[in-house]
């Protein structure tokens, strides 16, 4: 449940690609509009519908979820995504509306090359003996 994401979830907002990090969710991430929890088949094929082929989908008032290929690309995902929220609040908080990525600024930066997520993974998981 990252709290930035959180945070814009209750207001109606998700995300913004507005920065690197936030690119691999271009054009938008969608919101699931409901504050109750998850708790059947129906309203779990409902918000996997919802999802569709983005990445991710913010639930409001109750989280995230990410979809990838593997639990590393899931959990830089999820950092990415609490890190947009975090620029998108402090913009909101300085008055100032952020400038979003267009489409193909954001086709650009959402790379993979470089192991870009290897890295954040390291960096993530630096440290834990496991």
């Amino acid at each position: 449940m990252p709290p930035k994401a959180m945070s814009l979830s209750v207001m109606g907002r998700t995300p913004m690609p507005t920065h690197g990090m936030g690119a691999y969710f271009a054009p938008a991430i969608p919101l699931w509009n409901d504050p109750q929890l998850i708790r059947n088949d129906s309203e779990a094929q409902r918000i996997a519908g919802q999802l569709g082929d983005a990445p991710a989908i913010v639930m409001r008032g109750n989280g995230v979820v990410v979809a990838a290929p593997s639990v590393e690309d899931a959990v830089v995902l999820t950092w990415y995504l609490e890190d947009a929220a975090r620029i998108e609040l402090d913009c909101l908080a300085a008055g100032v509306a952020p400038i979003r990525l267009d489409e193909d600024e954001a086709r650009r930066r959402a790379t993979r090359s470089g192991r870009i997520f290897e890295r954040m993974w390291d960096f993530l998981t630096h440290g834990d003996p496991e």
